[in-house]
């Protein structure tokens, strides 16, 4: 890859002299870019932040680049696609797509046709290939609406692969022989006492000690705070509509109905502007006050990890009105959005037969 060399800025040149300059510095900075791309590929997939002492790859860009989360989300989302599109990675390492059109070429390109994606690049002007994808993406749309079933045979926004499953992980921890029994007669005590729904498991009982923990450690005797004792980083990209949590592990990409069930009571940061709430604080707060502080959730008596649930949701013109609110506990709340998931696609599948009729 040959190096753009950049003329140091000397004010007062001719119109063609200043245009030919900036059009050249412009070139360097991409170039610049799909370098940085490929140099954090390589620190993420060697892990190479470790070595340098950092438990997250978020964590170093932080420290070591001073990234926002928004701007190392869009470098991380760019370097998971290169993983799954080598032709592209081998055309970026030597220098014959550039950074902006690579960001482009990775909302549409899979296994499939990503060859037909590389030459339109080369075919095309960055401005020509940003049309060209966005048309893509439309006509995708359109056909998954006509045909919902069969969405993920679609190119589109999940292009050439489908949609993530929800995982587990395992935490292990020791105990002594009397800390066993300490934490199992804890465990069946709780359980007696109503402290956790039926089923729940000792993860739950074991999330809310810890939260009942922070809780008197930060709160200062206040019973219900205006805000979380924690919160977790999502990173959301509206382009593929793909979303990954951030963990000591690593990151785990969503399902659909994760994503939604956190984006009900989230606050959204953009790399333009300051955090907005997707729920008005004040909202959120006459909520939980006509709740109770509760999980409303039939039979469930949760006061902790509380979210606010649109009953009607946004995506179907849901609002947030307080009668389309309600709290529920976050394991609730998740299982209320994985069942409207299905009942929606059911909902779409029988609208053209009531049209055929």
């Amino acid at each position: 890859m040959s190096i753009i060399a950049v003329d140091s800025f000397i004010p007062d040149q001719s119109a063609a002299e200043v245009s030919a300059c900036l059009k050249k510095a412009v070139r360097a900075m991409d170039q610049a870019r799909h370098c940085a791309v490929l140099w954090f590929k390589e620190i993420v997939e060697r892990e190479l932040y470790k070595e340098l002492g950092y438990g997250s790859v978020y964590q170093y860009a932080a420290v070591e680049l001073e990234f926002s989360k928004t701007r190392t989300g869009d470098f991380l989302h760019l370097a998971r696609k290169l993983e799954k599109l080598p032709r592209l990675k081998k055309q970026m390492e030597e220098g014959k797509i550039g950074y902006t059109k690579a960001r482009e070429i990775v909302k549409v390109a899979d296994d499939k046709n990503e060859d037909r994606w590389l030459n339109e690049a080369k075919k095309k002007s960055r401005q020509e290939l940003r049309e060209t994808v966005k048309r893509a993406k439309q006509r995708a749309k359109r056909e998954r609406v006509k045909n919902p079933a069969q969405g993920e045979l679609l190119a589109g926004l999940h292009p050439g692969g489908a949609l993530p499953v929800a995982l587990t992980h395992k935490v292990i921890f020791e105990l002594t022989s009397e800390q066993l029994a300490h934490f199992e007669a804890l465990v069946e005590a709780i359980g007696k006492q109503g402290g956790a729904v039926a089923g729940s498991g000792r993860a739950i009982m074991l999330l809310e000690a810890l939260a009942s923990l922070a809780g008197r450690a930060d709160s200062e005797g206040v019973a219900n705070p205006k805000e979380p004792h924690t919160q977790i980083h999502i990173h959301h990209c509206p382009e593929c509509e793909k979303s990954h949590i951030t963990t000591s592990r690593g990151e785990t990409e969503l399902t659909p109905s994760e994503y939604e069930k956190l984006a009900c009571d989230a606050r959204v940061a953009t790399g333009d502007g300051p955090n907005k709430s997707a729920i008005p604080p004040s909202t959120r707060r006459r909520v939980l006050a006509r709740d109770q502080h509760r999980c409303q959730a039939p039979g469930c008596p949760h006061t902790r990890f509380l979210e606010i649930h649109h009953i009607i949701p946004r995506s179907e013109g849901g609002t947030n009105a307080e009668e389309n609110l309600t709290t529920l506990c976050s394991a609730c709340h998740q299982r209320t959005h994985d069942k409207q998931k299905p009942a929606r696609g059911k909902n779409q599948q029988a609208g053209p037969k009531s049209k055929a009729r």
